[in-house]
């Protein structure tokens, strides 16, 4: 039913916690793709074995490190009825699957997606050290308003195998590239929302060393990667154009139609 790619970039420890929370769904029905970007430690054999037969694990030796080439190359080798992307720092709460699962059976929606968690996390220490937790819907989440801005996490997506065919990570962008993907696969498309909050997205602090990796620092990028995203995916229709003009004004940022 599923392929489960998961990035992954020198996190060992956190990488093990993803996959147990594989482990512990109570639907089974997934194959799971590792895709590590670095050699530098030996893949979580103990986790993997409760998979066997089951998974592929693919050192990618070329290329820059980052996720966009590894999710690309996840993409070539799944081959499951629906497409799902986690990092190697979230995890699935154990009945995830077979809830997408009861859903995708009833009418194959093309992209479905979830409603999730924020666990907030000391990660000085292994296991992490709990810090907080708060459930979030995206219920509110349109087709239209992604055309403006993306609040769907990647995780809580699932794609029909057919949608993505053909659609790849833009390996060039240092941030947005999920956001980038997700409008690619949309073109034409419809998005189905399921109400369950079954996929965790853990955080640090802000101030946390590990905030520090890629991608989250460049706020000078916001701005120009948007209207490049604007520019490539254009509007469906005026009122998009006019909210995401709106938007940017909302951050005294001004420019015409024309731009949007």
């Amino acid at each position: 039913m599923f392929t489960v790619i998961i990035t992954t970039h020198d996190r060992p420890l956190l990488l093990k916690r993803t996959l147990a929370s594989l482990i512990a769904q109570t639907c089974q029905d997934f194959k799971v793709v590792v895709v590590s970007d670095s050699g530098t430690y030996l893949p979580p054999y103990e986790e993997l074995s409760q998979l066997s037969g089951r998974f592929d694990y693919v050192l990618r030796c070329s290329g820059e490190a980052g996720p966009a080439a590894s999710r690309n190359m996840g993409l070539d080798i799944a081959s499951g009825e629906y497409i799902v992307f986690i990092d190697d720092d979230d995890t699935f709460e154990p009945e995830h699957f077979a809830r997408f699962k009861q859903r995708l059976l009833v009418d194959r929606p093309e992209i479905l997606f979830c409603d999730f968690q924020v666990r907030f996390e000391d990660r000085a220490v292994y296991p992490p050290t709990f810090i907080s937790n708060q459930s979030m819907s995206i219920a509110g989440a349109t087709f239209d308003s992604i055309y403006v801005r993306n609040t769907i996490p990647n995780s809580c997506l699932a794609y029909r195998a057919d949608v993505v065919k053909g659609v790849r990570t833009d390996t060039t962008m240092r941030i947005y590239e999920d956001w980038d993907f997700l409008l690619a696969a949309m073109h034409g498309r419809s998005l189905v929302h399921l109400a369950t909050d079954t996929v965790v997205i853990h955080k640090t602090p802000a101030t946390a060393p590990e905030n520090m990796r890629r991608g989250n620092t460049r706020e000078d990028l916001t701005l120009p990667v948007m209207l490049e995203l604007y520019r490539r995916h254009a509007a469906p229709n005026m009122e998009t154009r006019l909210a995401r003009q709106a938007l940017l004004a909302s951050a005294d940022i001004h420019f015409d139609l024309s731009h949007f």
